[in-house]
């Protein structure tokens, strides 16, 4: 049985445009089982204006999930919302890897679900979604049968709902490794031990732009994870990739996938810090004909939007300076707090402090099985630019 959310006067408008959230100054009256139960959201007149899942604990203090006023959330109805995102991927994938749930974008917030073949990974980011965690691996299994289902619920975000952090093997026996198919190419992550979900889909279309933009060149990647980039520009004929990251077990796999994929002879990597790496490539005077820089989210809060745009600000900087004239400079950010103008303008200064000029040839964002909700500017969160530096 749900219970009750009553919004203040007035401010059922931008859930009304399809927005998805609601914030505890904009809630007149909160009536809720337990954190993540579920709530008939009305008015200030008591009109009913949709379901949604309710953690008093959270600064997002309610999430909609439902047009229409919701009982319950049954078995049946997480089949249905999940078959219906199925449905949409099955249309735009020729292959099963992709995406299968992506929150907010399919109307399902804190959900995360990855298909990686005969693989699903599945992530709770909220108290709503941990309650019903049991239905959507139903709901995954019935429509799927997949040989594992994984729970990788490591998120930070957890925290904040109150949840522990955790990862468990749900359904099947296999080890946590998965195999992402992208563009011919066998990618190796892992669903319990790496990050996420244990392979980033987003930025295949952006990896596909530089797979056919780097024939010879010499390509420096930063913050490689599992090389996905490095491979991409290798099969399109680049000359040599070094791939610069933090951990040796990233590193590890991106090996492997160069190894698997017939492409390590001409590639590299450096176990360092991205951000102290930088500097000393500087000095050396290293140039690259094309850098990628695809960091870990700068800015998780709003209180630290400011520190990070700096961020993004220094890492131009630096990455600005091992460019080659006339190189291609790609920098991503995955913050869904920073606007598309504020990280143009964050990055513009980075290469201006640089002493270099140039003008962006590319902008991209997420692929398709990332979708964005107009009303809400948030799920449109990946950001990705390439300059041509002068």
């Amino acid at each position: 049985m749900s219970g009750t959310l009553k919004l203040k006067r007035g401010e059922e408008r931008r859930l009304k445009a399809g927005h998805l959230w609601i914030y505890a100054d904009e809630v007149a009256r909160l009536d809720v089982d337990a954190p993540g139960g579920l709530v008939r959201v009305l008015d200030d007149r008591g009109h009913a204006i949709g379901a949604a899942y309710a953690n008093p604990n959270s600064k997002i203090v309610a999430r909609m999930l439902a047009r229409k006023p919701l009982d319950e959330l049954t078995p049946r109805w997480w089949r249905e919302r999940i078959g219906a995102a199925l449905a949409r991927r099955q249309r735009l994938f020729p292959t099963p890897h992709y995406r299968l749930v992506h929150g907010d974008g399919d109307r399902l917030p804190g959900l995360i679900v990855d298909r990686f073949g005969d693989d699903v990974v599945i992530q709770a980011h909220t108290a709503g979604i941990e309650r019903e965690l049991a239905n959507v691996i139903e709901a995954v299994d019935g429509l799927l049968s997949p040989a594992n289902i994984y729970v990788n619920n490591k998120a930070s975000s957890r925290k904040l709902e109150g949840l522990p952090l955790e990862t468990r093997i749900a359904r099947g026996d296999g080890d946590g490794e998965i195999v992402a198919d992208e563009g011919g190419l066998r990618m190796l992550g892992h669903a319990l031990e790496g990050q996420k979900t244990g392979y980033f889909y987003d930025q295949r279309p952006n990896r596909a732009w530089i797979g056919a933009h780097c024939r010879e060149a010499r390509v420096l990647e930063l913050f490689s994870y599992v090389g996905a980039f490095a491979a991409r520009a290798l099969a399109g004929g680049a000359a040599s990739v070094t791939s610069v990251d933090a951990s040796a077990r990233a590193l590890d796999y991106a090996r492997r996938n160069m190894e698997a994929n017939g492409l390590a002879e001409r590639w590299q990597c450096v176990e360092a810090d991205v951000m102290e790496w930088l500097p000393r490539a500087i000095a050396e005077r290293q140039r690259h004909d094309v850098v990628i820089c695809d960091p870990p989210a700068f800015v998780k809060s709003r209180a630290r939007l400011k520190q990070g745009l700096r961020g993004y600000q220094k890492l131009a900087r630096l990455a600005a300076g091992v460019t080659a004239p006339g190189g291609m400079l790609a920098l991503a950010s995955c913050s869904g707090l920073v606007s598309e103008d504020d990280f143009r303008k964050a990055c513009l200064r980075g290469v201006r402090e640089a002493g270099r000029a140039g003008q962006i040839v590319h902008v991209g964002c997420a692929g398709a099985d990332h979708p964005w909700l107009p009303a809400m500017p948030e799920t449109r969160y990946l950001k990705f630019h390439v300059w041509m530096l002068d």
